[in-house]
């Protein structure tokens, strides 16, 4: 029977991601019980239910993420019960800004559950490069579909299927780098996924990728090697800055005064405590800011109403750090720290595939809403959590 219940748990997780690549928005949307449960909430939840139900706190524990859930549970009861903040829809507000740290939650009972059956991480990488290929080729055929439909190329737009297409590409990417042993067939597939990357039209998938390879090379290569590849990286950079005006242009401008508004903001709070949930994610003098920015640019975008509820600051972390300050937030770096001092790291092609797949989904979260949302977060914390228990075993 337990064997039955764990492989229910097993199916609906794998359920849940497939539905995720298919589906994209049209599932994490489909509201079942107003306001708060959707069809991912759903799945992902009764995925949780049987892990939740045998948990056993002795296995698989980091214990520094979970003094980060306590703390964030600690914020969530204080902004539910705190009566000096009242809007319309309050509790909405709450559990909606909670789940960047809600869905996080969720994952972590269900990877610390499955994480010990059978070959341990043996699985899971699998797995997580099982959903990297997926995401690829669902991309491919969407791309010759537009190409098809449309008569015309689908490149430097908005054009992919759903938004955890954009993480797979990550994660395949360190696949191709890390467990192809043949070095044409590593570039051919690096290159390719590369060209269909291009399909998203987001310059910071771009620069996720280019992160993900240097990450790679720089790891594995010699002392000579990571200092030409430094300068290599910060030549790029400032050239991107300089020739590329996407990463200067309004769009960026809009971020850069977001950011600058939430650090001034944690600065008020030493940088220690959050303001908790249910906040305008920018002040009422910056909202009106940044709707001038855009409209004086020609861009119908404005933040209007409860809308400064869930227009997020384009950074996840950031939003994390607004909702509970900055050094509860370091807690999620501790864990990282073993597996970077373990002598075999750069020798286990599993660790660099979970550790270079992290860290261009981080990039990519950097500047952008991610984590704050259902689409795509449940990837990122598999990564996670599946790196630091394999680093404690």
């Amino acid at each position: 029977m337990k064997f039955n219940l764990i492989n229910i748990s097993i199916f609906l997780f794998a359920l849940d991601f497939l539905l995720l690549i298919l589906l994209g928005k049209t599932y994490t949307k489909f509201l079942v019980i107003s306001p708060y449960f959707y069809g991912h909430d759903i799945v992902l939840l009764l995925a949780s239910l049987i892990p939740l139900i045998n948990y056993n706190k002795y296995k698989n524990r980091i214990k520094s993420i979970e003094i980060l859930f306590f703390l964030a549970f600690i914020y969530l009861i204080i902004s539910l019960f705190n009566k000096e903040f009242e809007i319309d829809n309050k509790w909405y507000y709450v559990f909606r800004q909670f789940m960047i740290f809600g869905y996080a939650m969720i994952v972590y009972v269900i990877v610390k559950h499955l994480y010990p059956i059978k070959k341990e991480s043996y699985y899971f990488i699998i797995s997580i490069g099982l959903f990297g290929f997926l995401c690829l080729a669902v991309q491919i055929l969407f791309v010759i579909y537009y190409y098809f439909s449309k008569g015309q190329h689908p490149l430097f737009e908005r054009n992919y299927y759903s938004p955890i297409i954009i993480m797979g590409l990550f994660v395949f990417a360190s696949y191709a780098l890390t467990q192809v042993k043949n070095p044409y067939l590593k570039l051919l597939f690096s290159a390719f996924n590369f060209f269909i990357a291009l399909s998203t039209g987001h310059d910071s998938v771009y620069l996720s990728l280019v992160i993900i390879y240097f990450s790679y090379f720089f790891l594995i290569g010699t002392k000579r090697i990571r200092i030409i590849l430094l300068i290599a990286l910060l030549s790029i950079i400032v050239l991107v800055m300089i020739y590329i005006p996407s990463f200067t242009d309004v769009n960026m401008q809009w971020r850069v005064m977001f950011w600058k508004d939430c650090l001034r903001r944690l600065s008020n709070n030493f940088f220690i405590f959050g303001e908790g949930f249910a906040v305008p994610y920018a002040s009422s003098e910056t909202v009106v800011e940044l709707n001038d920015l855009m409209l004086s640019h020609g861009h119908n975008i404005e933040i209007t109403g409860d809308e400064k509820f869930l227009s997020a600051p384009h950074n996840s972390f950031l939003s994390m750090f607004i909702h509970l300050g900055i050094l509860p937030i370091l807690l999620l770096l501790y864990p990282i720290i073993k597996p970077l001092c373990y002598k075999g790291f750069v020798k286990d092609k599993e660790y660099i595939f979970l550790f270079v797949s992290l860290i261009g989904m981080s990039v990519f979260c950097f500047f952008n809403v991610i984590l704050e949302l259902p689409h795509s977060s449940s990837i990122f914390w598999v990564v996670y959590f599946v790196l630091i228990m394999k680093s404690n075993k």
